[in-house]
């Protein structure tokens, strides 16, 4: 799977996720949700005062869909993480702040977020205005 490589491409797969959250329709639904529950390093979009969470495994390779992840069996954070700081200009990094407002968003969508994101670690957020 190829990286993306600028800002359009990472606004491309939140669009793709963001279909799939609104329409609840699954298997793409449920998809959707497993990737937020599980996931560690997330883009954070900005819409007014409330924040939606978009995790880097799936935003960071271009094109990406349900059926496109669950075929690539090397998808990784070491890949993607690189690949969206390059294009938003810094790493993603802790914030106690934006964690409540991911258990807000979580609660938003039905589901209890587990305290730490996957394999015990603090989640990490790159911020973006998102002007849909």
């Amino acid at each position: 799977m190829k990286t993306i490589s600028n800002f359009n491409e990472i606004m491309t797969n939140i669009q793709t996720l963001d279909r799939y959250l609104y329409s609840q329709v699954d298997p793409e639904y449920d998809f959707a949700l497993n990737l937020i529950k599980r996931g560690t390093c997330f883009v954070a979009a900005k819409d007014s005062d409330t924040y939606r969470f978009y995790p880097s495994r799936f935003i960071g390779y271009t094109d990406n869909s349900m059926d496109v992840h669950l075929n690539n069996d090397t998808k990784d954070g070491k890949e993607t993480n690189p690949a969206i700081s390059k294009i938003l200009g810094g790493k993603p990094l802790s914030d106690p702040a934006l964690n409540q407002e991911y258990a807000k968003y979580c609660e938003a969508l039905g589901f209890a977020p587990r305290d730490k994101g996957t394999f015990g670690t603090e989640r990490k957020f790159w911020v973006i205005e998102n002007n849909n």
